[in-house]
């Protein structure tokens, strides 16, 4: 299993595999990108330098003594009647691609679709069952750190994913 060089290069790659996928190519309607802050937003831009302009409506995550939940800040209409394909830098454990799922059908999403480089086998079968697909571009058989899949985990703060995704805004205004 060969590692990424960095998370946007896992989202060209991950483009590929959307590009391969024929029951990804049967998605129908409306559909809306939503990279999980801030990880998802670099893989995000991978998959985008290879397809092109994408519609985007970013999620945010947070962990509290619960576990994990959407913010309150996310703007749910963008994704009410509508294909969503959550991206994420990949799944450990399953739990925060769980709980956007879990949200994604409470605000209206007709379908959910999960989009990250690594999903471990495990994983892939709790996840099963909230997603109607899940895309991947490593699934080993077990769980390990996101990192062991990386040459440079680059992971980035929030603030920085945001940064990103406002530039992204300006270059487009700009073309």
């Amino acid at each position: 299993m060969s590692r990424f060089a960095n998370l946007f290069d896992a989202g060209i790659e991950l483009a590929a595999v959307l590009d391969s996928d024929a029951d990804f190519a049967k998605l129908s309607g409306e559909v809306v990108f939503a990279p999980i802050l801030p990880n998802g937003v670099p893989v995000l831009l991978g998959i985008e330098s290879a397809h092109g302009r994408l519609n985007i409506a970013p999620i945010e995550v947070m962990r509290d003594e619960s576990g994990v939940v959407v913010s309150t800040e996310v703007d749910s209409s963008q994704f009410d009647g509508r294909t969503v394909i959550v991206v994420d830098d990949g799944v450990e454990t399953g739990t925060a691609a769980l709980s956007v799922a879990r949200w994604l059908k409470s605000v209206g999403a007709a379908k959910i679709v999960l989009a990250v480089p690594v999903c471990p086998k495990t994983a892939v079968n709790q996840l099963q069952f909230a997603y109607e697909l899940i895309l991947t571009v490593q699934a080993p058989l077990g769980a390990r750190s996101l990192a062991w899949h990386f040459d440079d985990f680059d992971l980035i703060s929030v603030v920085e994913a945001q940064a990103l995704l406002a530039q992204r805004e300006l270059q487009s205004q700009q073309e």
